[in-house]
């Protein structure tokens, strides 16, 4: 034992390892869970210790990269974001759909005056062509609140007009007649605005607006069947 700390202390930092390495075989004569000495000396220790300390830090750098990741987008090293992401400056609501503020104004205009039309109608009917009307009336309401909120996030004010006047009907056939014209032109200038803009939440927006009207239509026809 003498002889091997005399060894240790005298020796290159080779040789102190070459020593450790022998006397670590004794240890663990026998044993097989293990491979070699894990102490070294010297230079060797030290660029050990070294790279062994680096890879800690690297692997406790990941941890906290990924703890401060939002809930549901951690991912595993190399995956990709959904290609669907939106990638570079892509508009939603913004200021690049200023040039569609005029005919989003005249659409919620357009939207209130049949929400007033339908209320009259259902005024003036009953039984279930009533509760018809009202329906109708109050989807036309959602489509003015929509087009009304998607113009304050594009502009920043709140537009609510008072809306166009209603035209009194004549009778309940020829209000029909009227309305699925109606209907029919609000479906065509949704569609004239899906393709006018480049937004993608607005173009949504009034291609939504579009199936509705057409779906206003084919129930006033159907009314007009059953008339």
């Amino acid at each position: 034992m003498d002889e091997t700390m005399g060894t240790m202390s005298k020796g290159s930092a080779e040789e102190r390892n070459a020593v450790f390495e022998r006397v670590w075989k004794r240890v663990m004569e026998g044993r097989t869970d293990t491979e070699g000495s894990p102490i070294v000396w010297g230079e060797n220790r030290a660029a050990q210790e070294t790279e062994a300390h680096g890879s800690l830090q690297g692997e406790e750098e990941t941890a906290q990269e990924t703890a401060l990741l939002p809930m549901g987008s951690q991912r595993a090293q190399g995956d990709r974001a959904h290609s669907d992401f939106p990638q570079g400056q892509v508009g939603f609501l913004g200021d690049n759909c200023l040039d569609c503020v005029p005919m989003i104004q005249e659409m919620i205009r357009h939207e209130l005056a049949d929400w007033r039309e339908y209320q009259t109608l259902a005024r003036r009917v009953g039984g279930h062509q009533a509760k018809a009307f009202q329906a109708l009336a109050n989807e036309e309401k959602r489509h003015a609140k929509r087009l009304s909120a998607a113009y304050f996030l594009i502009s920043g004010v709140r537009y609510w007009p008072e809306g166009e006047k209603v035209t009194p009907p004549t009778s309940y056939l020829g209000a029909l007649r009227r309305r699925f014209g109606v209907e029919q032109s609000g479906m065509a200038a949704y569609l004239a605005g899906a393709e006018a803009t480049s937004d993608p939440c607005l173009r949504q927006l009034f291609l939504d607006h579009a199936k509705e009207e057409w779906d206003h239509a084919c129930r006033i026809r159907t009314m007009v069947e059953q008339a």
